[in-house]
């Protein structure tokens, strides 16, 4: 799980190491050491610059770190009473929209505050079993992305929709606010996916059998245009890591607000002139429908709203439900 931190003004003069392990809850300070001495760790100054972070670099304050932080071990997530808007519910599934920010399982720097944390605070046992620390979870969702994400509600039909994930029987539409002005209204790329060749952060288009790249086609669809950008609606039939993160950086058209894949700090993050709604500050991706196929044999078809951050950029004809 890639973890991105701010150091504040107070921790100038601390070891990295030492401020990281003090940050991330569940973390020792031999991980960490571990971890960046393994290049798991980024580092990046107030101005900009890309530093090589040592276990015993001193920090000034104002840095931006990144970790990859492995999945280590199962643990025992937690009850808590966190809010949930619960699109769907029946005796089989839960579907969540899920908001912008929240993780969706418990990991090393985030123990508390997640989905399933969430999940197990308002169903406790009536979720599947599955794995300990990620009871019901047949698919995630980036931390900054928002929308439709399902959980399953017995072993059965957490076995029958993995299967149906695997069989690609499974239909999502994801909204994407993009940089750019896309010539076409119809676009899609096919180029294979893994992890890039010197950003352990990033996902690249490489050939497919290099390193760990798979196959990953998404198709686009342009809904409505502004000044500078558009809302796109991504269809992606394979589900590799960031795909349509990667898929539409590639394309010259990257996610508005994309720290990761954006091609610079200066892409839009201003809602259209007019709007009172505050700058976009996270990436504006969003799960918008899935459709799953059910053990009754139906098909289970939801939608989450745009949210709130998302809808000023919207073209007010684009709210009809995506095709």
């Amino acid at each position: 799980m890639l973890t991105n931190l701010t150091v504040p003004s107070t921790a100038s003069g601390v070891r990295l190491d030492v401020w990281l392990t003090d940050a991330l809850d569940g973390c020792t300070r031999s991980l960490v050491a571990r971890l960046i001495k393994q290049g798991l760790c980024a580092v990046t100054s107030p101005s900009g610059a890309r530093l090589k972070p040592k276990a015993g670099y001193f920090l000034d304050g104002g840095e931006q770190v990144a970790l990859e932080i492995p999945e280590i071990e199962p643990m025992e997530a937690m009850p808590e009473d966190i809010p949930l808007t619960v699109l769907h519910e029946d005796e089989r599934y839960l579907v969540i929209d899920k908001p912008a920010g929240m993780v969706v399982h418990p990991a090393i720097g985030h123990l508390r505050g997640t989905l399933v944390n969430a999940l197990l605070g308002r169903y406790g046992t009536r979720i599947a079993s599955g794995e300990g620390w990620r009871p019901g979870i047949i698919h995630r969702l980036d931390a900054e992305t928002s929308g439709v994400i399902v959980v399953a509600r017995d072993d059965e039909a957490l076995r029958f929709a993995q299967d149906a994930f695997k069989e690609r029987t499974v239909k999502k539409r994801y909204l994407a606010l993009v940089a750019g002005e896309p010539k076409a209204d119809f676009f899609d790329h096919s180029g294979a996916i893994g992890r890039h060749a010197r950003d352990f952060r990033k996902r690249a288009v490489r050939e497919l059998g290099e390193g760990d790249a798979k196959e990953a086609y998404t198709s686009f669809l342009v809904h409505s245009r502004g000044r500078g950008f558009a809302a796109v609606e991504a269809r992606p039939r394979t589900g590799r890591t960031h795909q349509i993160r990667v898929h539409l950086a590639a394309l010259g058209h990257p996610v508005l607000a994309d720290v990761v894949y954006g091609r610079s700090r200066t892409w839009p993050v201003n809602p259209p002139a007019g709007s009172s709604a505050p700058v976009l500050s996270r990436q504006a991706l969003h799960a918008w429908t899935l459709e799953l196929p059910h053990p009754d044999g139906s098909i289970l078809n939801v939608t989450a709203p745009i949210p709130a951050d998302l809808h000023p950029w919207v073209a007010a004809d684009l709210v009809p439900k995506p095709r």
